[in-house]
């Protein structure tokens, strides 16, 4: 979905919403469109999101929760 959270590469020098970790340009990111806040890659929130996409790929029962 157009607003759902996704992972990219950041396009410019930012820090990240949970950790304040610097985000370079060109580093990976965890992008909350909603919320209009980018993740560090390494950060429990951008954990969250590859275990929600394992889970949505493979048809687990926990996809949508």
């Amino acid at each position: 979905m157009r607003n759902d959270p996704y992972f990219t590469r950041a396009r410019f020098p930012s820090l990240c919403a949970e950790t304040g970790r610097k985000i370079n340009k060109g580093d990976e990111i965890a992008y909350y469109p909603r919320a209009r806040k980018v993740y560090h890659a390494e950060s429990k929130q951008a954990a969250e999101l590859r275990g929600l996409q394992f889970n949505a790929a493979f048809g687990m029962a926990d996809a949508n929760w």
